[in-house]
């Protein structure tokens, strides 16, 4: 081992999933998910943790996507904010692990197998032509 910093990835969580599910006053599963990842991974520098308004997938409560420079990007829905939480910090150390952002079989827990709306291909880098 090089000693050489983790690779890091974004997960970011639709904080509006679940809003008119939830009861008067309290928080949508999505926001909840949110914190509770947040409280999880503040000492996890390679993982970050962003908040987003709507991933558009409102059938499937609540989505999150995977996100790392030069990976695939992966969009799932139907995590459980109240069960998901050490496999969604687990799923994110496999993407950042994979070369590509594509973690091995083994690698997914069951939410990211069966939860998977979406895979991504890595966007063009800054500064190419077309970008």
């Amino acid at each position: 081992m090089t000693g050489a910093a983790p690779a890091r990835v974004t997960v970011q969580v639709c904080v509006l999933c679940g809003e008119g599910a939830a009861p008067a006053g309290a928080p949508a599963a999505g926001r909840r998910l949110f914190e509770a990842l947040g409280a999880a991974a503040a000492a996890m520098p390679e993982i970050t943790i962003e908040p987003v308004e709507c991933l558009a997938v409102c059938d499937r409560v609540v989505t999150l996507a995977f996100r790392a420079p030069g990976k695939w990007s992966y969009l799932i829905g139907d995590a459980d904010p109240d069960g998901d939480v050490a496999d969604i910090l687990a799923a994110a150390r496999a993407v950042a692990a994979s070369p590509h952002g594509v973690p091995a079989m083994p690698d997914r827990p069951p939410f990211f197998r069966r939860g998977t709306i979406a895979r991504l291909p890595p966007g063009p880098e800054r500064g190419s032509a077309g970008a």
